[in-house]
């Protein structure tokens, strides 16, 4: 049962033209998974609601867009990972219910082979599957570097590495690409006050990262992991469970205000407070954990190359 919040890639493949339709890359939508409504809801770039998937999602957490285009969720309280079209339409279960001792999947990344890796909260590991969902093993094992809650900012950074937040324990580890081994913690535990880490950012040479008990955003040196700065302070702006995080149409930082039902804008070079982007008031967000551009910019970026070559802490 769902308890109430404390509020809380890509492979490059080389595909064919016609792998995907020109038209699915004409225009950028913006994904948010809602935890305590069990929906995801898409919006424009300017924040107006275009309507809720429609599914069966119980505690929706990460949206990724994969390299063949389709949009795939994690759908934590069901233990499986499911797979829609950009258009929104549902294409199928990815990866079943429970498959390989999924318990808690909160995201999902794509390793340069086109393997999905899977975060489990609950098992604190994460699972490989193939391009097809089929189990492949467990890629970081249970505990690995004191991983404990492994949440929605699973991701590979700019160094190739698998980024991985612990959310019980208030670091940011890294792990081998290729084996899943433990390199280090990259952020350090409580690191500049970081108490629950969810979403990381990769920009212009720094690691932004959302704590949501913290209801801020720090930065961290993308080299060495040191804490440099809390870019946005506690609350700022109203914030409170700060989740997801993305660079919005206009280059402004869009994080989910788990706690506010909204989402805010700020400035990603000052950490100013820009207004709300979704505002609590429109009722389509309850308990918006994630934040995704479909496609994604990096995935806009591939289609030339295509045609060239080819339980918790909340809701």
């Amino acid at each position: 049962m769902k308890l109430i919040p404390f509020f809380r890639r890509a492979q490059v493949l080389l595909f064919a033209a016609l792998a995907l339709p020109a038209a699915t890359f004409a225009q950028t939508s913006y994904w948010v998974s809602s935890y305590n409504s069990d929906t995801v809801s898409r919006f424009d770039s300017d924040g107006n609601f275009l309507g809720n998937l429609a599914g069966s999602f119980n505690g929706p957490q990460a949206i990724k867009v994969g390299a063949d285009g389709f949009v795939y969720i994690a759908d934590e309280l069901n233990h499986r990972v499911v797979r829609y079209t950009q258009s929104g339409n549902f294409d199928s279960v990815f990866i079943s219910a429970g498959l390989g001792g999924l318990n808690g999947p909160t995201s999902i990344t794509f390793a340069a082979n086109g393997d999905a890796l899977v975060a489990s909260f609950n098992s604190d590991s994460v699972i490989r599957y193939s391009s097809t969902g089929a189990l492949i093993g467990t890629f970081v094992t249970s505990g690995s570097g004191a991983l404990n809650g492994p949440d929605v900012g699973l991701t590979f950074g700019p160094d190739g590495n698998l980024y991985v937040p612990s959310f019980w324990n208030s670091r940011i580890n890294r792990y081998n690409p290729n084996t899943g081994a433990f390199i280090d913690s990259f952020v350090t535990a409580g690191s500049g006050g970081l108490q629950t880490p969810r979403t990381m950012l990769f920009n212009n040479g720094l690691m932004y990262v959302t704590d949501d008990f913290g209801n801020k955003v720090n930065r961290y040196q993308m080299t060495t992991g040191a804490f440099l700065d809390t870019i946005i302070p506690a609350g700022s702006g109203g914030l409170n469970g700060a989740c997801g995080m993305i660079l919005g149409p206009q280059g402004q930082l869009l994080i989910t205000s788990l706690g506010t039902n909204s989402i805010k804008q700020y400035d990603p070079g000052t950490g100013s407070y820009l207004g709300e982007w979704v505002p609590a008031s429109s009722g389509f967000l309850n308990g918006p954990t994630f934040i995704t551009a479909v496609p994604e910019p990096t995935l806009l970026a591939l289609v030339p190359l295509a045609l060239l070559a080819k339980k918790r802490r909340n809701k």
